[in-house]
């Protein structure tokens, strides 16, 4: 869902920045950085579609409002022409979100996003393709049956994304805002913890986040998830635990 492109600046340009008598440029134009939801679609169900929305927003409202969102059609059954598309957009804003692109789309679903005015954009590699695109993205494999946990003792960087695909995830290093760490187990970060922090998501409820400084811009234990907008300013800054308590995320000071 991360997806980062390095800026690189005209040489013009840098030469007249290096003069510090030189004005800025009027306009600019550069690469950006995006945490993209992304809505993926394996069947065709409007009815339930619209259900699953309406439980996502109403888990976030302020995360989803005025969000921008794709569509990922790669995971449909083989169809050519989707008729529902334009039912699915119009679902989306309904929802109060912006629909933005399609991924994974034939041709003439191409075409029918084009009709749509949004943008069709290009299909997600495989992590290990993911250095050819520009991105900054550090998988890590599944460790083995025998390692109980992942460590990474370098800080993660914004626009990269550490996952550990069986066991805890222990970061040494600090998680930059921007950057994106998951782990099927536990986390355990002891730098500050800046970026999306997810433990258990593959949907291991028992998972907890131990972090020693908390400011994530999100945190997420087996899909329950909070944004930085609502944690409280009491835990910010602090060494926090996170676990799950039914349906809702406890936080308690360490």
């Amino acid at each position: 869902m991360t997806c980062v492109q390095s800026e690189q600046v005209p040489a013009n340009m840098s030469e007249q920045s290096a003069r510090s008598d030189a004005p800025l440029p009027s306009f600019d134009m550069k690469a950006g950085q995006f945490n993209l939801p992304t809505l993926v679609l394996r069947a065709i169900d409007l009815g339930g579609l619209d259900a699953f929305i309406a439980q996502q927003v109403a888990k976030l409202p302020s995360f989803f409002d005025q969000a921008p969102v794709a569509i990922d059609l790669s995971q449909l059954p083989d169809r050519d022409r989707l008729d529902e598309l334009p039912m699915i957009v119009g679902m989306l804003r309904g929802h109060g979100m912006i629909p933005i692109g399609v991924r994974g789309a034939s041709e003439h679903q191409r075409q029918q996003a084009l009709a749509l005015e949004i943008a069709v954009m290009p299909a997600l590699r495989r992590s290990q393709d993911q250095g050819d695109t520009g991105q900054k993205v550090l998988a890590v494999a599944a460790a083995p049956a025998t390692q109980a946990s992942t460590v990474i003792d370098k800080p993660v960087r914004s626009g990269q994304r550490i996952v550990a695909e069986r066991g805890d995830l222990v970061l040494l290093g600090g998680v930059s805002s921007g950057a994106e760490v998951m782990a099927a187990g536990n986390l355990h970060a002891y730098g500050p913890l800046r970026g999306r922090a997810m433990a258990g998501y593959a949907g291991d409820a028992s998972a907890q986040i131990f972090c020693r400084e908390l400011g994530a811009e999100l945190v997420s234990i087996a899909g329950r998830y909070r944004v930085s907008e609502n944690l409280e300013s009491r835990y910010l800054g602090r060494a926090v635990r996170i676990r799950l308590d039914g349906e809702a995320l406890r936080f308690e000071l360490l």
